[in-house]
């Protein structure tokens, strides 16, 4: 990106744009490239300047209407004139100072005054308790059926203990394939008895991550990545499927493309869902991502957009990052960015990593210490608010990027038709 950005203010200052306009160049252009890589078109993962300020959610409020983008294009523009209020320092630096203090004083009332405004509606609206599972368990464990079984009675017997201390809630939320199984077998039935006799007794739905089975077109069998919500009363109906699968973990990226001989050496080990729509709790509707769903703005959205009034990430992060213990904070600005843009609360549960809960104004709630096996436990409201960026997504970053585009063209053409300086 860096070099991407040095190309674009080289071409800038080649076809002889200088002062704001170049610093307007300069933010535009940081900005559009990280719009060109990300889940707007090209389906990657956003990667942004403005998650590196999710410790500080009061900066973040804009996001709910401009989303990530927005956020890092406020923070080029800041710096670029900081950079010139230090350059131009004694005479004609005053405009620029009060430029900056204006911009930075127009963000920080922003938050000010929506944080405010969520806390208010928050609220003015009754919570319900929401229980998370954080565990501890290895993927040596995950692959033995006696392990698995011993890891469910565990968990069962922890979501118990949790509602003996402190009754019914209204969901408790177990981690990405906290049962790697097929649940729906008939060799499995006893765990689904056993599930289902634990929501009943406790009062409380549960979300559970296990695996689901389609059949491919030529009528193989093939897993889905699955969550399933188990009622308190009556059949297992709904699932959600993740629908982002993590390439060459989860499945093949090219096997549309690659001939039969290849497919069969790189097979996927998963299929793709095809869930969009919120899964009902009762209290809540549910809105459902896995693990790394949770870096895909749009995919959220979606959801929200769909009717959920709780966000739900599942997570097995031992899978994800093995003994890399820096590494389970990733998916933490991401989370934070997804709870402010859409106003909603996000639960999290996860094996290894931290299970959590972030309030719609970006503040981490709750979180357990990693690597424990427990329940964490808040107060969540259903809200109902449609932000800006819930109903039109990336709408202003794809103007901004349209815009930077046609104002290239034209720096280009510019920069072709100046002379060239004779030596």
């Amino acid at each position: 990106m860096p070099a991407m950005l040095g190309l674009a203010v080289w071409v800038a200052v080649g076809a002889g744009l200088r002062g704001f306009w170049l610093l307007l160049w300069t933010a535009l252009s940081w900005t559009a490239i990280e719009v060109l890589g990300s889940d707007l078109w090209l389906g990657l993962p956003s990667y942004a300047l403005g998650y590196y300020l999710w410790q500080v959610p009061l900066l973040l409020q804009t996001a709910d209407v401009a989303g990530v983008f927005g956020i890092s294009f406020v923070i080029m523009v800041v710096n670029v004139l900081a950079a010139q209020c230090w350059q131009a320092r004694g005479a004609g630096s005053a405009s620029w100072w009060l430029l900056t203090a204006c911009l930075s004083a127009l963000v920080l009332g922003y938050g000010i005054w929506r944080q405010a405004a969520v806390v208010s509606a928050a609220e003015a609206v009754p919570g319900v308790p929401v229980r998370a599972l954080h565990t501890a368990v290895t993927i040596e464990e995950k692959h033995d059926e006696a392990a698995t079984r011993r890891m469910f009675d565990n968990f069962n017997r922890v979501t118990r203990e949790a509602a003996d201390a402190s009754g019914a809630a209204a969901l408790t939320v177990w981690p990405e394939t906290s049962l790697p199984l097929w649940l729906r077998s008939t060799e499995y039935r006893d765990i689904m008895q056993g599930l289902s006799q634990a929501a009943a007794d406790t009062g409380t739905p549960v979300l559970v991550g296990a695996y689901s089975m389609t059949l491919t077109a030529s009528g193989a069998p093939q897993l889905l990545n699955a969550a399933f919500l188990v009622p308190v009363s009556g059949y297992i109906a709904e699932e959600y499927h993740k629908v982002l699968l993590v390439p060459g973990a989860e499945h093949n990226p090219l096997e549309r493309w690659l001939p039969e001989r290849l497919r069969e050496w790189w097979p996927s080990r998963m299929a793709p869902g095809n869930s969009s729509g919120p899964l009902d709790a009762g209290a809540l509707q549910l809105g459902v991502f896995i693990c790394w769903e949770a870096f895909f703005p749009q995919h959220v959205r979606a959801l929200t957009h769909a009717g959920a009034e709780l966000l739900v990430n599942m997570s097995n992060d031992e899978a994800a990052f093995g003994p890399l213990q820096r590494a389970y904070s990733i998916p933490m600005p991401h989370l934070v960015l997804r709870a402010i843009e859409n106003r909603r609360f996000v639960v999290r549960s996860a094996n290894v990593g931290s299970s959590l809960f972030i309030s719609p104004t970006g503040k981490v709630v709750v979180a357990s210490e990693p690597d424990t096996t427990g329940i964490v436990q808040a107060l969540v409201t259903p809200l109902q608010e449609q932000t800006w960026f819930t109903l039109h997504g990336f709408r202003l970053a794809r103007a901004a990027f349209m815009l930077w585009l046609v104002w290239g063209v034209w720096l280009v053409w510019r920069l072709a038709r100046r002379p060239v300086a004779r030596q």
